[in-house]
């Protein structure tokens, strides 16, 4: 039985999301633990040209941002009916950032979050959110190889 009592999962909206919910799941089976989801939107990278203003861009961020909350609450509601609607939460930002401010407000003492293995130069390099959310935070982090 887990000793956790507030973890927060972190997710991309990928396929991948289920591997990383169900190891969670795994990790606090059988224990109170209550479970969060979190899925953090980083800006759309784009090039503003007079066919597409300001306006529309920001329009395709919305909608986008609103497929991937429309299809992860699915999944959740299918899959993981033990997450609260409650617990799930959509972010807008730097997703180790958001994910770090996050598991500070909700006092988690473990965060699930997914890696894909990267090499030690390509991490050094590019970075990655596991890693990063690694740094500075006050609690566990658990990694998921997907």
């Amino acid at each position: 039985m887990s000793h956790y009592k507030n973890v927060l999962v972190a997710i991309d909206g990928s396929g991948e999301s289920k591997k990383i919910l169900g190891k969670a799941r795994d990790l606090v089976k059988g224990s109170a633990a209550t479970l969060h989801v979190v899925l953090v939107y980083e800006t759309l990278v784009g090039n503003y040209t007079y066919e597409l203003n300001m306006g529309d861009f920001e329009k395709a961020q919305r909608d986008f941002q609103e497929q991937i909350a429309s299809s992860t609450r699915a999944m959740l509601k299918e899959g993981f009916p033990e997450v609260a609607a409650a617990n799930v939460h959509f972010l807008r930002g730097k997703a180790a950032d958001e994910i770090k401010r996050l598991a500070t407000s909700l006092n988690a003492d473990l965060v699930v979050i997914g890696s894909h293995g990267q090499g030690a130069i390509k991490a050094a390099v590019l970075g990655s959110t596991a890693n990063s959310v690694l740094h500075g935070i006050h609690c566990d982090v658990y990694t998921v190889r997907v």
